[in-house]
């Protein structure tokens, strides 16, 4: 029976994260001086294929990317085995990055500045993954065993020279205006503004671009419209697992990075909404006329943290519904989450109000 490991779980969540590609998207035309806007978007879908690959192979097959094996069970979600896990899949995609940023084309030929490659790389083990990386499409000169020397390195793509050339802008473009974290998804959106500018990724769009259906994203553009007409002020709020959006009554409070009253997050790439409600007793008449999709947000307990435990929590709370108490914990986020629907803004809304009512 083939062993369970945490990198396996994260490599697909990595997979996922990968932005998925509109029809058609914006190319600046500073990255089209020298190839045509067609053949920028045929390498651009290549490579996104290639990433994809990646992720979902190394989902598959780790041991023979040389990823870090812990199994669930011998750790709990906050060690070091587990970060270490949660971040392993891009190491590819780093050691790329790093070759692309050291290097530049010479009379067609891309050579990497062996000297700046060694300052600036820290992933390990780099010899098995350019032996992976050779198996999707590039070749290397200048390696010994897939080891790095002092010799220089040259670097290309079988398929498609155009790889090449549009990788090396992803790479550059995202050191400028300090996105890696966009190179290793493949964002299109690299290419939406000029080399050294970037107009996305600061409203809610940080969450929109990472869902994959119509739905949530019609979902975020609403509720972002809606909730900015009621005057609330909003930032990014990213955690762990994916980037987040959320909304403040105050100015003062986000600059403060307060508490929100709404949090949109792509947790592993499916959209979640939480709503700051400190007194649930105060939203159980209005629950009566709400829909059942409203309703069940209320009827799940949580087992709270260790604060509840040892009788010292001050942020959790109790409520009846039906004969039955549920418990709901408010330490580390607000106390209620769920996956969202559009339909039911006004109810959302109307909850938080009722909610924060001591």
């Amino acid at each position: 029976m083939k062993n369970t490991y945490w990198i396996e779980e994260w490599a697909k969540i990595r997979q996922d994260e990968v932005v998925r590609l509109p029809e058609t998207f914006k190319v600046h035309e500073c990255f089209i001086k020298f190839i045509s806007k067609e053949d920028f978007i045929t390498a651009f879908k290549e490579i996104w294929d290639i990433y994809i690959n990646i992720y979902g192979d190394i989902a598959k097959f780790p041991e023979i990317f040389g990823m870090p094996l812990y199994k669930p069970e011998d750790f709990n979600y906050f060690t070091k085995q587990a970060r270490d896990s949660r971040s392993a899949a891009y190491r590819p995609f780093i050691l790329l990055y790093n070759l692309l940023i050291s290097g530049d084309f010479r009379n067609g030929e891309f050579i990497i500045n062996v000297t700046k490659f060694k300052l600036i790389n820290k992933v390990k083990n780099i010899h098995i993954l350019f032996e992976r990386l050779s198996d999707y499409g590039f070749l290397f000169e200048g390696l010994k065993n897939y080891r790095v020397t002092n010799q220089s390195i040259s670097m290309s793509y079988a398929d498609n020279a155009n790889v090449m050339s549009v990788l090396k802008l992803m790479a550059d473009k995202a050191y400028l205006t300090n996105r890696l974290n966009d190179f290793l998804c493949c964002h299109y959106k690299l290419f939406l503004d000029d080399m050294n500018t970037t107009n996305y990724g600061y409203n809610a769009d940080v969450v929109a671009d990472k869902m994959h259906t119509k739905e949530e994203q019609e979902f975020i553009n609403t509720i972002d419209e809606t909730l900015r007409e009621l005057g609330y002020f909003s930032q990014p709020k990213s955690w762990n697992e994916g980037p987040g959006y959320a909304y403040y009554d105050k100015e003062s409070v986000m600059k403060a990075n307060g508490p929100y009253h709404y949090w949109m997050l792509s947790w592993k790439t499916k959209l979640v909404l939480y709503l700051r409600i400190r007194n649930a007793s105060k939203c159980l008449a209005y629950l009566n006329q709400c829909p059942d999709t409203v309703k069940q947000i209320f009827l799940r307990s949580d087992s709270g943290c260790v604060n509840r435990i040892n009788g010292t929590c001050q942020f959790g709370q109790e409520y009846t519904i039906d004969e039955n108490t549920y418990w709901r914990c408010g330490c580390c986020s607000a106390p209620f989450y769920f996956s969202p629907i559009k339909d039911d803004i006004p109810h959302y809304i109307k909850l938080v109000e009722l909610g924060l009512k001591k």
